[in-house]
């Protein structure tokens, strides 16, 4: 019947995410819209640049919950903004949202500020760690990723098993809250882990791989989240990290405008849960 609404044909209802940028400057949108124009395909965006505004919307109980805060600056890493970034925690802890730390962050937040702000936030071990480009490396055993529900590991449009990106590491992650890690086992090209998965290894030890992470996956109390993207150069690969990071199938994203950056070899691996290794696509 016309009119009527059939709410069995409905689609699900997007996330909410929350953009957060304290510190806008016009001259780095570019470098923001590579993951926010996708993110806008799969989710409702908003965006907050004052303080005031944050607050306001971090105190509203009555409105639907945001999936996820994404900040795009350093900001809320500075000391005098620590008191708000203790209001960001609170309302993650109540509505179990996660905190994207990606853009500007890792090339402007300074160290002492990142530990302090780490520390906080209850995760008083993550410290910031070597700055480099090198191979990384996913760890398919992750927590998000071992369990996720919201993509498919398998899928060859989603996330890669390696690339290579320039980033700011975490160090002091737990084994299980690394999402990517660096491929430091060979000196040299940095190559040895890479290599190995483009032949087809059986698994493989992210602890022995590098004790360090690109890219982290913490608790906030017991239902909040905090994500870390190092990469400083907000590579497509890593766009789809963000997306997955904020609740989102990175297999979705339309992010083919974006000049790609490949290594070869482990850029074309898929994570293959039956086999339990990576295969090639």
């Amino acid at each position: 019947m016309a009119g009527i609404i059939d709410l069995d044909a409905e689609e699900a209802p997007k996330p909410r995410i929350l953009v957060i940028s304290l510190e806008y400057l016009e001259s780095f949108d570019d470098l923001i819209n590579v993951f926010l124009t996708p993110m806008l395909d799969l989710a409702l965006v908003q965006r907050v640049k004052k303080a005031a505004t944050l607050t306001r919307l971090l105190i509203k109980e009555d409105a639907e919950p945001y999936s996820a805060l994404v900040l795009t600056d350093a900001a809320l890493t500075l000391p005098e903004n620590l008191a708000l970034w203790e209001q960001c925690l609170a309302y993650m802890r109540r509505t179990g949202a996660t905190a994207v730390l990606t853009g500007q962050v890792a090339s402007f937040g300074l160290p002492d500020d990142l530990d302090d702000f780490f520390r906080v936030s209850g995760l008083s071990d993550w410290k910031c760690g070597n700055y480099r480009r090198d191979i990384v490396v996913l760890n398919p055993t992750a927590d998000g990723i071992r369990d996720a529900k919201h993509f498919n590991l398998s899928d060859k449009n989603g996330l890669k098993a390696a690339y290579n990106v320039k980033s700011l590491c975490l160090s002091g992650v737990k084994i299980e809250h690394r999402w990517y890690v660096p491929d430091l086992s060979e000196v040299g090209d940095g190559m040895g882990i890479a290599t190995l998965l483009a032949q087809g290894i059986k698994g493989w030890d992210p602890e022995t791989a590098g004790r360090q992470a690109a890219v982290a996956y913490g608790p906030v109390g017991e239902k909040g989240r905090i994500g870390w993207v190092g990469d400083v150069n907000n590579e497509p690969p890593s766009v789809k990290v963000i997306l997955a990071l904020c609740g989102l199938d990175p297999a979705k994203a339309n992010i083919a405008n974006v000049e790609v950056r490949q290594p070869s070899g482990p850029a074309a691996m898929r994570w293959d849960a039956g086999e339990g290794r990576f295969v090639k696509v």
